[in-house]
Parts: structure tokens; sequence; C-alpha cells
């Protein structure tokens, strides 16, 4: 029980809180009870999503939902900052939301236990103000970016690679993720070209900056701009972006019905041919008679740490061609670092006519989680 009892839309604690945004002239008591009234959705609680919903919590966003399926990992800890080793195992959104209800208990928060689908999207994206894009995969961009454009939804897009990252804001009226990338594109993701872990925290404070100057209405958001972050030599460059008149979107062609094709990934299509086996099945084949294990990762990533095999690198395999660089009679195990390389490698395979052949689930670090005893 406070000394006093507080008469405003603010309580004391919250007034104390909040004193140095309110200090601000271009922000004040209006940029503050915007934040207050406002409802978030973050799509992704990973290298992004922890330092962007950090940020909107402790700014006192009223209502953050946090949309995440994925556990936490060992991998997970060296960008990821609301996990610790504790926590590995448990779901990402469900302890994400307990650490920020530490940080801000007067603020809500959702977790939802499950990633963000055609099912569930329409809904979570229609009773939200501002939804921010923290996932890493080209299939669920689209389909915020489709939902988003449908109801009039602003988001924020932002992506990380290495040493670099970029991000935008698409508004309703302006330009759409579809305009900036008219077609799925295959680009590796950070399981596959790693990343610095301080760079998509970088990126994740730059969306929440984003969030917060456009809900408080600050000026110089980067509403239909493309922003390039290069971390070795800071360089930051903006590009403005314009409504493609080849975007079927945009012109009013075509809707999310349209384009459900692109929201699933290639593997799981109903006419993809499942050919991944688990860490167990996988590594009980190793040694049999016929079998030719292949890790499709660089000579770098191998000399690293591995499980055996030779060396071919998913590039190159598609590169030689068959039956240069493989015998297509053969029995073939192939695995990388999270399954996505060996699975095209498999594919590509397939395709010219090696039907002996798998790809490793989620792997090595699907196997290294499975198993306490390898080394």
């Amino acid at each position: 029980m406070t000394a006093f009892d507080s008469q405003g839309e603010f309580s004391a604690a919250e007034w104390q809180r909040y004193q140095r945004h309110i200090q601000l002239g271009d922000f004040s008591v209006a940029g503050q009870r915007a934040l207050k009234q406002s409802k978030v959705l973050i799509v992704g609680v990973g290298g992004l999503g922890c330092p962007a919903a950090q940020y909107l919590a402790a700014a006192g966003v009223g209502h953050l939902t946090l949309v995440d399926g994925d556990r936490i990992s060992l991998s997970n800890l060296q960008r990821q900052i609301l996990f610790t080793e504790q926590d590995i195992g448990q779901l990402k959104s469900t302890v994400a939301a307990a650490r920020l209800l530490e940080l801000n208990s007067a603020i809500t928060i959702h977790a939802v236990e499950q990633p963000l689908t055609e099912n569930n999207a329409g809904q979570l994206i229609a009773c939200h103000d501002l939804v921010i894009d923290c996932t890493d995969n080209f299939h669920t961009r689209y389909l915020l970016n489709d939902l988003c454009h449908d109801n009039k939804k602003p988001w924020i897009y932002s992506s990380v690679l290495g040493f670099s990252g970029q991000l935008a804001m698409f508004v309703p009226g302006g330009a759409c993720f579809r305009c900036l990338f008219p077609e799925v594109s295959e680009v590796p993701d950070c399981n596959q070209a790693g990343v610095l872990g301080v760079v998509p925290g970088m990126l994740g404070v730059l969306q929440a900056l984003e969030a917060i100057k456009y809900i408080a209405r600050l000026p110089g958001v980067i509403a239909n701009q493309l922003a390039q972050v290069n971390a070795l030599d800071f360089r930051f460059k903006t590009f403005n972006l314009k409504t493609s008149p080849g975007c079927l979107l945009c012109q009013g062609d075509a809707g999310p019905d349209n384009f459900r094709k692109d929201y699933q990934p290639v593997c799981s299509r109903p006419d993809a041919v499942d050919r991944g086996l688990g860490p167990a099945e996988f590594i009980a084949r190793i040694n049999q008679p016929g079998i030719r294990l292949i890790d499709v990762r660089s000579q770098v990533e191998h000399q690293a740490f591995n499980i055996g095999g030779e060396v071919i690198p998913v590039d190159d395999l598609i590169a030689a061609g068959l039956p240069s660089a493989l015998d297509s009679d053969a029995q073939y195990l192939l695995y990388c670092q999270s399954g996505l390389r060996s699975s095209k490698a498999v594919s590509y395979m397939q395709s010219q006519g090696v039907d002996g052949v798998w790809s490793l689930s989620g792997g090595i670090a699907a196997l290294l989680e499975s198993s306490d005893d390898l080394q």
C-alpha cells in the first residue's frame, strides 16, 4: 500500500517507471499512453525476438503476444539472451513470457506455444495493432505479409546473416514484402551460414525502436524503407521502397488464398517425398553394408565437428552432377547442421534417379540434443 492513491491513468509505480520517457518533449504522456494501450504480436522468440520483446516490455507496451513453438537448445544461447542453460528443453514462448513478466508485471503477456500457421495467423493478426516478424524463413514472412495486407496492419520485418542484417516496416497503403521479394528465395539461414550473436540482438533492438516510434507517433519511422546494417564496418544504408506494378497483392489481383503454396516449405508440401531419418535410426544405419555417409557442409565445418563420412558440400554435389560425383546404385546417408542442406541434396539426388538416399532430420543439432553420450 502506497502513501497515496494515484488518481491518473498511470499508477504511481508506472509513473516512476516511465518518467524518463515522459520527460521527452516529443514523447511525453501521450506517447506512453499509446504504448500502454497498444497490442503487439511478436512472431518468433529467437535472436531477434528476445531483444525486441525485452525492450518492448520494458517500454510499457500494454499487451505482448509471443508466438513460438520451438524449444530452447544449447545452440540458441549464443544469441537468445532471455534464456539460460537451465531453460534448455523448455518452450521458448513460455520461458520468455515468464522472464518478461519479471521485468514488468504491469503489462499483459500471452504465450502461444505453437508456430504461426494458416490456422492461427489470421485471428492473431486481426486482434493486434502491430506485428513484428522475428522469424528466420521466407514462408512465414509471406504469410505475415499477405494477412497483414488483408487486415490493414503494419508489420516490421528483419533478417540477419553472418555479420549483417536488414529491416523494413510495411504499412497499409505502401509497398509490401512481395514488392521487395516477388518470389520465394532460397537464402541460407543462420544454421547454414552462421551469425555473430550480437547482430540479431542489434536488429531486434532496432525493431523495438521502430515499433515504439510508430506507436508513439515519433518522427523518423522507416515506413516504406529498407535499412541495411553491416556490423563489421558499421555501415547503415537505407533504400526507399515503392509499390511494384507487378505485385498481384498490391494491385488487388490476388489475395492470401492465391498464395497458399508460399506458406509451406517444399519439404512439407503434400507432394514432397519424406526421406528424413530421426537421429536414432540414422545412427543405426551408418554401419550397415553398402552405406556411404556424406557431410554436405563445408570442409571447415566438417573439421570443426563431424560424425564421420566424406565431405561433399551440397553446392559442389549439385554442380558436379551425377554420376560423376556419386554412384546411383549405392545407398547414401547425408547430414548437415540443421537438416536443410541435406534435404536439398536428397531432393536433387532423387531427381537424378538416386532412390537410396536419406537425410538426418534436424541435422547435427538434433543429433546432439538427442544423445548425452555423443562427444
